[in-house]
């Protein structure tokens, strides 16, 4: 199993091991936060506004990750897609586990 990367903004990032998933900071200098596949519970994701309630451009979405602890990352489109193939990783990764 390869791990899988969602680059975030600012030089953030959630890492899928096969086994864990953790949050980095400073290009992944930093780790924040690791939590077990198990602990997997749902993912959020929402498309950032303008201060006029308008959609962003291009857009910017934001993503929270309920494991153990929460994890928040704001993403672009190709972030996006990253984070739909993590998430069906970890959802795999917790069934089979269970």
């Amino acid at each position: 199993m390869t791990s899988i990367e969602v680059q975030g903004a600012d030089g953030e990032s959630i890492v899928f091991d096969g086994a864990t998933v953790a949050k980095f900071k400073h290009h992944g200098k930093l780790e924040t936060a690791r939590n077990p596949v198990s602990t997997f519970r749902e993912v959020r994701v929402s498309q950032r506004k303008s201060l006029f309630g308008k959609a962003k451009t291009p857009a910017e979405f934001e993503v929270l990750l309920a494991m153990s602890s929460i994890m928040a990352l704001t993403v672009d489109e190709a972030g996006k897609a990253a984070l739909e193939s993590l998430v069906a990783a970890v959802t795999a990764a917790r069934d089979g586990s269970s």
